[in-house]
């Protein structure tokens, strides 16, 4: 079981490929009282094999980000997949990650462009991050990555990361892989870009990763934007009732069943 967790729905950009610039939903950090409930009740039972610190927003925003991460690893010996932007990333957060027990990765996502077509500054970010791989502890490992779209072609990332790639070979413990993403996600048809992507099938149906929002509820999927499909909320339900509520969502959707609105719009039919 994989936990993607919604520590923060905050993000200072507001990306042409990413839909977090349409949301709704009151714009917050996960509270003390929801982790703590989280933790105790869900984390430490449940043991994910990987803990995903983001859904929608930037988890370097809230400011126990990295105390949240540390209270995980002090119950469980985990992989933590913290997904970041990257404009926040300090190299001495990698001190904090050296006294973990849990593996951690570092995936950047460089998102050149907001939706009115202004540009991200990563000249500074570069810096930051070359700093942290040259100094990063066995434990950690970074992943960059990015994405085509209608502001930025192919040819430019594929410059990019040639850049990153020869910074790897004197670095290849750190740096995992630099990789360009082809291909947009749609996002349940919020997101338009000529690269987008169909879904047939849910890719969630095997009900693996099990999705917590930033006030505590329990979702089906991180393409729910607004949190259209609930299972409950862990503060008040009981997490029995919760698994049995996702057995039979996911067991509907690997049957072919998307009557749900956010699933209707985000598979397609099978031609």
């Amino acid at each position: 079981m994989h936990m993607q967790i919604e520590f923060t729905n905050h993000c200072q950009l507001s990306c042409v490929e990413c839909p977090h610039r349409f949301l709704q939903r009151k714009k917050q950090h996960m509270s003390d009282e929801v982790f703590e409930v989280l933790l105790e009740k869900y984390i430490i039972s449940m043991a994910p094999r990987t803990v995903i610190c983001h859904k929608d927003g930037e988890p370097l925003m809230h400011p126990k980000i990295l105390e949240y991460m540390q209270r995980i690893d002090d119950h469980i010996k985990t992989k933590m997949d913290l997904y970041t932007n990257g404009l926040l990333f300090k190299p001495e957060m990698l001190d904090v990650f050296s006294g973990l027990r849990s593996k951690v990765w570092i995936l950047v996502s460089f998102h050149w462009f907001n939706a009115d077509g202004s540009r991200v500054n990563y000249e500074k970010v570069n810096e930051r991050l070359k700093e942290g791989i040259k100094n990063c502890p066995s434990n950690v490992e970074f992943v960059m990555v990015s994405h085509v779209t209608d502001l930025i072609d192919l040819g430019d990332l594929r410059e990019w990361q040639k850049w990153w790639l020869d910074f790897a070979q004197e670095h290849p413990a750190a740096l995992r892989d630099v990789h360009v993403n082809t291909a947009i996600n749609p996002w349940a048809g919020r997101i338009k870009q000529k690269n987008t992507i169909e879904f047939v099938g849910c890719p969630y149906s095997d009900g693996n990763h099990y999705f917590v929002g930033v006030t505590g509820n329990v979702t089906a999927c991180c393409m729910d934007l607004e949190e259209e499909i609930i299972f409950d909320n862990i503060m008040t339900g009981d997490r029995e009732i919760i698994a049995q509520k996702r057995n039979r969502f996911y067991e509907r959707m690997r049957s072919g069943k998307r009557d749900q609105g956010v699933c209707k719009r985000c598979l397609t039919e099978p031609k």
